[in-house]
């Protein structure tokens, strides 16, 4: 008897595990976009691992830290831009340090003729737990759901 509690107690270990790293990327991902949200540059960037790549929508993919600061600056700059995003799901690996992030936004912004547009589009975040135990974005792209609005 005391054996088999032994061997249910380890086998719930590694749930366990995977439940804490669920919460701790779920916890990352609010905080990302609660970031986006403020339009806070420094506290989006703290979120992406330095070889990270941004995917972004009818553009060339964007590789590095730097490179998707100067994105991220772009977007930010867009007149009247917001964003609301929805987490859908989110996946961390067995091994407990990869994991993805995936939901719906919406995005508005100014168009060219001075009108709020909004974009409503999808998302998917790869994550990796970094050495000091963070998660930090490796790989993230978004898309449209419409043809991408013209903006001033």
């Amino acid at each position: 008897m005391i054996g088999a509690l032994f061997l249910v107690g380890c086998g719930s270990q590694p749930q366990e595990r995977t439940a804490i790293e669920t919460d701790a990327v779920r916890a990352a991902d609010a905080s990302l976009q609660q970031a986006v949200t403020a339009r806070d540059l420094s506290k989006i960037m703290a979120f992406y691992a330095d070889t990270a790549i941004l995917m972004p929508t009818a553009e060339p993919k964007v590789i590095g830290k730097a490179a998707i600061e100067e994105e991220w600056k772009h977007i930010l700059a867009i007149p009247a831009f917001e964003n609301r995003s929805k987490l859908e799901r989110v996946e961390v690996s067995a091994s407990n340090d990869l994991a993805y992030t995936m939901g719906v936004y919406t995005s508005r912004l100014m168009g060219e003729d001075d009108k709020i547009v909004e974009e409503p589009g999808k998302w998917l975040t790869v994550w990796k737990k970094q050495a000091d135990g963070r998660w930090r974005v490796i790989v993230e792209t978004y898309n449209t759901d419409i043809p991408p609005p013209d903006h001033r």
